[in-house]
């Protein structure tokens, strides 16, 4: 039997070359798989449901672990869904997924997992300070679930503009019904003129605010001359009409 010596160096060569053909064996074989991820899946799944005449967006969630293929040999990959079902008590979905290879196909699967409906909402654009009456420029519109959109919500953009911050609102987050209001016109100590109106005269005279008031408000005044409270309705920043009867 023969013994044969070989030196350290020598070997070692020879295990570097074994392991870059392995590494080139590997990549070459990777440069070989054609992958259809589970976001080319979904991306179908929503376009199947638009075909079927879904007039909102979806997002999808799937049942079940993470669904991927992986193809040796093949160029192009093609995905087709069928028998699209859904729940609109429960939001769930089902439908069978077929991939094709090269034109031929490779593999079929059921799919399940629940959809949401998209919408967009109005939201701030930029941090808005307490105070600051919204005007369109300081909103931006979002895509969001809209089962997460609650009834306190208000994301409608005719019902933000021209209302006042009552705290300090951040960029992108969705506004409360607590965290706006109407701009207060008139503040409780205020001077301001007050309106006698009937009928067939108007007569006007110095009173004060006892309370906060916006527009369109009820509120309590008193005449500065006479001592007497009213009760008025604000109109803008400086008056209160009182209807006499």
């Amino acid at each position: 039997m023969k013994v044969v010596f070989m030196k350290k160096g020598i070997i070692f060569g020879l295990l570097m070359l074994i392991l870059g053909a392995c590494e080139v064996r590997a990549e070459e074989a990777a440069e070989n798989l054609l992958m259809v991820s589970e976001d080319e899946i979904s991306e179908a799944i929503k376009k199947e449901f638009m075909e079927q005449g879904w007039p909102e967006a979806v997002d999808l969630e799937f049942f079940g672990g993470q669904t991927v293929f992986q193809i040796e040999n093949a160029r192009k990959a093609k995905i087709l869904v069928e028998k699209l079902r859904t729940d609109e008590l429960s939001n769930k979905f089902s439908c069978s997924v077929e991939i094709f290879a090269d034109g031929k196909a490779f593999a079929r699967t059921a799919v399940s997992g629940k959809y949401y409906v998209l919408g967009e909402i109005y939201v701030p654009a930029r941090n808005i300070d307490k105070g600051e009456l919204i005007t369109p420029d300081m909103l931006k519109t979002i895509t969001v679930r809209m089962n997460r959109v609650k009834p306190m919500f208000v994301t409608e953009k005719d019902k933000l503009v021209n209302k006042e911050a009552k705290k300090y609102l951040k960029e992108g987050k969705i506004v409360t019904d607590r965290d706006i209001g109407e701009k207060i016109l008139i503040k409780k100590n205020d001077l301001i003129t007050v309106v006698y109106k009937t009928d067939k005269m108007q007569i006007t005279a110095r009173g004060q605010a006892r309370q906060d008031g916006v527009k369109g408000e009820r509120i309590e005044v008193e005449n500065t001359k006479s001592k007497k409270v009213l009760v008025g309705t604000v109109v803008d920043a400086e008056t209160v009409y009182i209807d006499v009867q």
